[in-house]
């Protein structure tokens, strides 16, 4: 396997751990869905939250900073000046995003990393919109993911 598909297959691995977890969050965070501003106030529920939200803000940027632009790489020869909003532009034209997506996913881990804890039901509504795009996010993630195994010869 050559090193691109060495990277790839790397991330792609990374990736899968991630989603892995953010599962096992939204599984603990179940029973307290929709979140509202008092679960700010639960130890075990923001325990499960941190953990939500880290590991979205892992998914969306493993995805942006490794994945989109590695992918990229691989289908166009010369990538060098090419700005991220090509590149996104790029994979909208394979059908692997939708346009806009990714400013989407972009815009909520900023509201729900950039949100002061005073700002409680800002912060809530971040979280639940996260929360929210987490299927779509997983769902654009296998599309690249089968897009790497089949036209870039990536295993595992």
């Amino acid at each position: 396997m050559n090193e691109l598909a060495e990277r790839v297959k790397s991330v792609l691995s990374e990736q899968d751990r991630n989603f892995l977890h953010i599962h096992h969050a939204l599984d603990k965070l179940a029973p307290y869905l929709p979140i509202g501003v008092l679960h700010l106030d639960d130890s075990d529920v923001v325990e499960h939250l941190d953990q939500m939200v880290f590991r979205f803000m892992k998914i969306q940027d493993g995805i942006g900073r490794r994945l989109i632009p590695l992918m990229v790489d691989a289908i166009e020869p010369d990538t060098s000046e090419m700005t991220f909003i090509d590149k996104l532009n790029k994979l909208e034209k394979f059908g692997l995003l939708e346009p806009g997506e990714w400013n989407g996913y972009r815009k909520i881990r900023n509201d729900v990393t950039h949100t002061y804890p005073e700002e409680k039901d800002a912060l809530v509504d971040a979280i639940n919109e996260a929360i929210a795009v987490i299927g779509k996010l997983e769902t654009t993630y296998l599309k690249m993911q089968s897009f790497c195994r089949e036209k870039l010869h990536v295993s595992g």
